[in-house]
């Protein structure tokens, strides 16, 4: 059934087009790790090395694809163009495991280090001539092209549980990286895993207050969510997204988006089957400043060091009290119909209400239970129906509506009022910077 999964999304749902998967050879490949990369020389190297570091094994079995990629000139500067060119050469070079010309000392280390292990790379060019991604083309889509071609290679093992993983140009993992996340999907039957994942640290003092202020924003909203029950309670970034190539293919493959390819990836795959948690292995993403999709990491790093430390970026946790209380009261009330149940919103909280009357829920409702009357049924659907991108336009709603967002360190304490964390929030009481808060909510997610 797997196989005949991804042969169905090969014939008619990878992308086509001018590009090909380069490398020395395809024998014996069961999983691939796919890095989009633009302008990410010298930097990649480093990732590259640091994959280098995992099990012989692990390495012998897994391809490591770069999709150097760029949209054409002028919307890819020149020096993003010469970039990748340099990128395709060091990397063709490091294929044949050869030593590479003009690189720094540093540079060379890594190469030598790359090429004494086993790690097998590959290459995609999105980047030449004729080649390049399209105007609207972005990250999403620089990951399907790395993606599929991957995927047209690997052999179906005995298990069926081939493994695409997706990293960064710019991210580092640990050593234990390809053997813990095997381990996972050999365990379990998920489609889909994030990894656990913590920035790295950066020299500059503002960078590395603002990094920790908006990573206290991602896990905050998690602990939100798990908190209120919801079924996409999980970290949604790219570098640390694994899929099972069947789940892969059951979902048409990564979304061809510019920026948020991440979220509507996983919040897809999480209505076959909940999206997993690893916590055997640490990603490393990196702090930098960017400004190559309209939100994410490095655009909101720069917006913070560019604003108060307190700039008001969190949700109230009343919006995850409200989230809690709806999610609960469609749980208790499945035999009613939508409108009885929209009625009893009223109770909740009246923006809730008028949230779901603009979403249409009554029909929506009507109809799930028409074509579900089964209990477990019905309950799985509605989640399906309700999923990770309802649920922030939910709290977004709310937000805009009733509770604005507050600053940081208001925003945790209520939340651990909300949580009854008397230990944590002991803990919590003296924190005033950002990095002393991320520990903090570190803490508290891993008892959530």
């Amino acid at each position: 059934m797997m196989k005949n999964h991804v042969k169905r999304y090969l014939d008619r749902h990878a992308e086509r087009g001018p590009w090909q998967l380069e490398a020395s050879g395809f024998q014996g490949l069961r999983n691939a790790v796919v890095i989009p990369a633009l302008a990410e020389y010298p930097a990649i190297l480093e990732t590259l090395y640091s994959l280098s570091l995992n099990s012989p094994h692990e390495l012998s079995r897994t391809l490591v694809v770069c999709a150097v990629n760029n949209r054409p000139y002028p919307h890819a500067t020149e020096e993003e163009i010469g970039n990748n060119q340099r990128t395709l050469s060091i990397i063709r070079c490091l294929m044949r495991k050869e030593a590479c010309d003009g690189v720094s000392q540093k540079e060379a280390e890594f190469i030598g280090e790359i090429n004494r292990s086993e790690i097998r790379l590959g290459c995609v060019d999105v980047s030449s001539w004729g080649r390049e991604l399209p105007v609207e083309g972005g990250v999403g889509l620089a990951r399907k092209i790395g993606m599929d071609l991957s995927l047209s290679v690997l052999e179906v093992n005995g298990t069926g549980r081939n493994l695409l993983f997706c990293l960064d140009a710019d991210t580092l993992v640990e050593s234990s990286y390809l053997h813990e996340i095997s381990r996972h999907f050999q365990s379990k039957k998920a489609h889909a895993a994030v990894v656990s994942f913590t920035h790295r640290d950066s020299p500059d003092e503002s960078v590395r207050e603002a990094i920790a202020h908006y990573e206290s924003f991602l896990r905050y909203y998690l602990i939100g969510l798990q908190f209120a029950r919801s079924p996409y309670a999980f970290h949604t970034i790219g570098s640390t997204i694994v899929s099972s190539a069947e789940g892969y293919a059951m979902v048409r493959g990564m979304p061809k988006r510019l920026a948020g390819e991440d979220f509507y990836f996983l919040n897809k795959v999480n209505k076959i089957s909940p999206v997993g948690i690893i916590r055997g292995t640490t990603v490393f993403p990196s702090p930098r400043i960017s400004f190559r999709t309209p939100f994410g990491t490095g655009n909101q790093v720069d917006r913070l060091t560019q604003e108060e430390k307190d700039t008001n970026l969190f949700y109230d946790p009343q919006v995850f009290i409200v989230l809690r209380d709806w999610l609960a009261s469609i749980e208790g009330q499945l035999q009613r119909d939508g409108g009885e149940i929209l009625s009893f919103t009223e109770n909740i909280d009246p923006i809730l209400k008028s949230f779901l009357h603009q979403i249409d829920f009554i029909y929506a409702w009507g109809q799930l239970k028409r074509n579900f009357p089964l209990r477990k049924n019905l309950l799985r659907q509605f989640h399906t129906w309700f999923d990770g991108f309802k649920t922030l336009k939910l709290i977004h709603y709310l937000t805009g509506k009733k509770y604005p967002k507050i600053s940081m360190i208001e925003a945790v304490r209520r939340m651990n009022a909300m949580l009854q964390t008397k230990d944590a929030d002991r803990d919590f009481r003296n924190a005033s910077s950002a990095p002393e808060v991320l520990n903090h909510l570190i803490k508290v997610e891993k008892t959530m």
